[in-house]
């Protein structure tokens, strides 16, 4: 009977596995959730949120590295050493030894590198832009995937919802076929054909039930979390049509879309890089200054301190700065061509979304059609059956068609649901 398994993943998505155990708070006291408090929960507890968190504070914390050489450095020093072995005073030679102490500060700091930070800072402040996104890029993604393992379990309870009435409707047929038959009205064919009408019902019935567990697996992956044993989804399967032109629809994603946002920003990280590579080849200018106290026992400890600008330039260091410049073009250059390609993507997306989602809309309405004359064809079958005008064989292909029929329309649900999730998706607006 059902001829088909709904479809989970849309999307690519990485599972890191379910690291958390019990029962949400969203879940206390409720034995049912909504697809908002189903979309909260996956951002609380799904593991790729984590991970994507975990590279936004890592690129934070290269951010105030790089800043850190606006500030002076700073450094301690203490020493103490026994020397020992054969001393010459004037003409006089002994052996001894005497301890030396030292002890002091040095602090050193950048008083002009001709951009080298200010361009390694501003790359740094783009690749927290890019974490940002990137962050975004995986939220949106665990909205969509939490919004497709929504729907596909509740379409995988509606056709097991279908696939029972289609077996308490072969019952009917079949006990109805026994009665005609031992009132001699009907051949044996018909018991038998309504038999195994029975069996086809029950053996789809059993897969739209393991469809359902495993849509309740699914969607314990993507949120993270293991749900009660009797809990259920409210469900809001059917729709609510909307209109998004296709212009609008492209116009948001240029400005909202975290893929494009990160690409761009990592365009400005690569032509600051590549900045501060040809930077290199410039002098640095750094203030030091020290103070000390140097002794040996049994002397007291004298200090000493000194004030001065050193100046560094690059001479020669094997090429080294040419091949930094060569390969700050090549990365520049790659992530350009990354941009174009996520550009055209987005234009791709965006545009398959809105056909997927006018034709979900228009198969709705065919599927609606097809139920209510599978329906009406399925009655006249039973009718004709009843009368003696008919055979058994049409009750049952009327009975399957009604089937696959109100399959189709739970089918058409979840694609139009899911079609305008995976466009809110394109768009950059999935919340």
């Amino acid at each position: 009977m059902n001829k088909f398994i709904l479809s989970f993943l849309l999307i690519p998505m990485v599972v890191l596995g379910q690291s958390v155990k019990g029962t949400p708070t969203a879940l206390a006291g409720s034995d049912s959730l909504t697809l908002e408090q189903c979309v909260g929960i996956a951002l609380k507890y799904n593991p790729q949120i984590r991970l994507a968190e975990g590279g936004l504070d890592a690129s934070r914390a290269n951010l105030k590295l790089s800043t850190s050489a606006y500030m002076p450095q700073i450094m301690g020093t203490a020493s103490a050493a026994r020397n020992g072995g054969t001393f010459v005073f004037g003409p006089i030679a002994r052996e001894g030894y005497f301890d030396n102490f030292s002890a002091g500060f040095t602090a050193s700091q950048t008083i002009f590198d001709f951009g080298k930070t200010i361009s390694r800072v501003a790359a740094s402040s783009d690749l927290v832009r890019v974490s940002h996104q990137d962050l975004r890029s995986t939220t949106e993604d665990v909205v969509l995937n939490t919004h497709i393992s929504y729907f596909n379990y509740l379409a995988a309870v509606r056709v097991v919802e279908v696939d029972s009435e289609t077996v308490s409707e072969a019952e009917d047929h079949l006990r109805q076929a026994k009665a005609f038959y031992k009132a001699g009205t009907v051949p044996q064919y018909d018991v038998v054909n309504a038999e195994v009408e029975v069996a086809n019902a029950r053996v789809s019935l059993i897969q739209a039930v393991n469809n359902v567990k495993i849509a309740r697996v699914q969607l314990e992956n993507v949120l993270g979390v293991n749900l009660p044993p009797h809990f259920e989804l409210q469900d809001n399967l059917d729709v609510k049509y909307v209109n998004i032109p296709m212009d609008l629809a492209i116009e948001t994603a240029l400005k909202s879309r975290p893929e494009l946002l990160a690409s761009r920003a990592q365009v400005q990280a690569n032509k600051s890089l590549l900045t501060e590579a040809w930077t290199q080849v410039l002098p640095d200018i750094n203030a030091t200054a020290g103070y000390k106290w140097n002794g040996a026992d049994p002397q007291p400890l004298f200090p000493s301190w000194n004030v001065g600008l050193t100046l560094s330039v690059p001479i020669f260091e094997g090429f080294a700065l040419d091949a930094g410049i060569d390969q700050a073009k090549a990365n520049l250059k790659g992530a350009e061509a990354s941009n174009d390609i996520v550009m055209q993507t987005l234009y791709l997306d965006v545009q398959q979304q809105e056909y997927a989602l006018q034709e979900a809309a228009e198969k709705i309405q065919a599927a609606k059609k097809l139920v209510e004359q599978a329906a009406e064809a399925l009655r006249l079958a039973v009718g004709q059956y009843n009368s003696g005008t008919g055979s058994a064989l049409d009750v049952t292909d009327a009975q399957v068609t009604l089937g696959n029929a109100r399959i189709s329309y739970i089918q058409s649900l979840y694609d139009y649901n899911v079609s305008y999730a995976s466009l809110q998706r394109a768009m950059g607006t999935i919340k």
